[in-house]
């Protein structure tokens, strides 16, 4: 991995790198007055003071007799006789350690005490009494003479050894945010290995080895709560603009899978040669986006003047109607179900959005897969009713119903959301359009983040969801006054071939 692809990492998994750092920092400001309070309870003091010896007699066994003397007899009853305790001078004693210094003829007296000014106290006492009793001449002490070099002051006592960390509530937090924002990039990393999603268009691409006709930004989160047509609703915002390259792609797709010649530079030639196209949308699983790209893109379509019919034959979570605010009612399944009773053109409803229609899923029914079979007839008829059918499915890996329409439309639009699929259902994906040997538009991938779109939305871009309301009401209103100027067709004449021939030669002119 590069420096790029550490920082792409870093950038994704960032809520796990800010909550490692404050979780440890948080629980060492929580735990640090409780360890501070133990740590000084346990610890203990030593404190030394350092005795010169001056004798004539043999050193070695002089210094040897003052340290007897310092810990038996006479100087243990005077320190403890000034330190004012009242119990045995000998156990006094024993808590000092005695080091004698031949070389430089001096003696080290070190006493340890949980706290420091004790220790001190009685190091500086055993110090003091043995200088006052060699100060008087006695017998056996060989005229030795003892001076205090340096007194006694007290130094703390570090079990365990190793760094030292001052007991400070500040220090302590800080230091621990450091070392959770250590295992917050590392837990980063790990979780970037694990995860198997697919959030690139490069990665998208490879996986499922189909090219990307357009990235649809990611909404807000309020925006995401209300699904709504926002071709329709803000039809200049980067979020529209990119169902309109995705519109682009697919009529050029359409178009020469019919047989036209498509000229780059004159796209609406290119709709009016894709009149009666079969277009199947569909995904890996639910919630990727199917639906509203389905009503988006009709709604693109009929911004170019095109006749759009969008059909729902997602039997097993019919919702296509709600974003055009149709009600459900007779439907698809009602047909197929007793195609001899019922008319299609009965079930082709109006929309709000000029120039699309719909035939919703109808009545749910137990074994919707059983009606898949009999989609053939109903898809031929459906060519002469408008210039575009956009046809909603079931997901490709939740559900076999779409099997069956594969062989029978035009071209397949795959919708993927970013950070959704997996490699595994992206080559999955793949190995099943191959089988069926069924043209393929492209990937569009929605829910990008705009950092990541090669469009440059959010980077300066003039139009987006900041276009104030008069301008987009004006925007919107001269849109439907528009058409709404054009006389209005209904089935039997949108179905008409000279009707269709004068729609053909009205989108070219454009």
């Amino acid at each position: 991995m590069t420096l790029k692809d550490y920082l792409k990492v870093f950038r994704h998994r960032w809520p796990v790198i800010v909550a490692c750092a404050l979780s440890a920092a948080a629980i060492m400001w929580l735990v640090t007055p409780a360890q501070t309070a133990t740590a000084q309870k346990a610890s203990s003091y030593t404190a030394t003071a350092t005795l010169l010896v001056g004798t004539s007699a043999d050193s070695t066994a002089q210094m040897g007799r003052i340290a007897l003397y310092l810990t038996t007899g006479e100087i243990p009853r005077r320190a403890a006789a000034k330190l004012g305790y009242t119990g045995d001078p000998a156990m006094l004693a024993s808590g000092l350690t005695v080091t004698p210094d031949f070389n430089a003829a001096a003696l080290t007296v070190a006493a340890t005490a949980p706290d420091g000014q004790r220790a001190a106290a009685v190091a500086n006492a055993f110090a003091d009494e043995t200088v006052a009793f060699f100060k008087q001449s006695r017998p056996g002490t060989g005229n030795a003479t003892v001076t205090i070099l340096q007194r006694a002051t007290p130094i703390p006592n570090v079990t365990g050894g190793g760094f030292v960390v001052p007991p400070g509530r500040a220090f302590r937090t800080a230091l621990a945010a450091m070392l959770g924002l250590l295992a917050g990039l590392a837990l980063a990393l790990v979780l970037d290995r694990l995860d198997s999603r697919l959030r690139t268009r490069e990665e998208i691409a490879a996986a499922l080895r189909l090219p990307i006709i357009a990235e649809v930004p990611r909404l807000n989160r309020s925006q995401r709560s209300s699904p709504s047509i926002g071709v329709a609703e803000q039809p200049l915002s980067p979020y529209s603009d990119s169902y309109r390259a995705a519109r682009t792609a697919l009529a050029h797709t359409a178009s020469q899978h019919a047989g036209a010649s498509v000229s780059s530079t004159d796209v609406p030639r290119g709709y009016a040669a894709a009149q009666g196209r079969l277009i199947l949308v569909t995904s890996a699983y639910p919630g990727e986006g199917k639906t509203t790209s389905v009503a988006n893109l009709a709604a693109s379509f009929a911004e170019t003047g095109l006749r759009v019919l969008v059909l729902d034959a997602d039997l097993r979570s019919p919702d296509t109607h709600d974003l055009f605010d149709v009600p459900q009612g007779a439907g698809l399944s009602d047909y197929l179900s007793r195609p001899e009773d019922a008319s299609l053109e009965a079930l082709i409803r109006p929309t709000s959005i000029p120039d699309v229609r719909i035939i919703t899923a109808g009545t749910r029914l137990s074994h919707p897969a059983s009606l898949a079979s009999r989609m053939g007839g109903l898809l031929s008829e459906t060519r002469g009713l408008a210039d575009i059918v956009l046809i909603d499915t079931a997901p490709l890996l939740a559900a076999s119903d779409v099997f069956d329409l594969l062989p029978l439309v035009d071209t397949v639009l795959m919708v993927v959301r970013n950070g959704r699929i997996t490699e595994v259902a992206g080559r999955r994906v793949s190995e099943l359009l191959g089988r069926f040997n069924v043209p393929v538009s492209g990937v569009l991938i929605v829910g990008v983040r705009t950092e990541r779109s090669t469009y440059g939305y959010g980077r300066g871009y003039g139009y987006g969801y900041g276009v104030s309301k008069q301008k987009r009401g004006r925007s919107i209103g001269g849109a439907q006054g528009a058409r709404a100027k054009r006389p209005a067709h209904d089935v039997d004449s949108k179905s008409d071939p000279d009707s269709r021939q004068t729609r053909r030669t009205s989108s070219s002119s454009l």
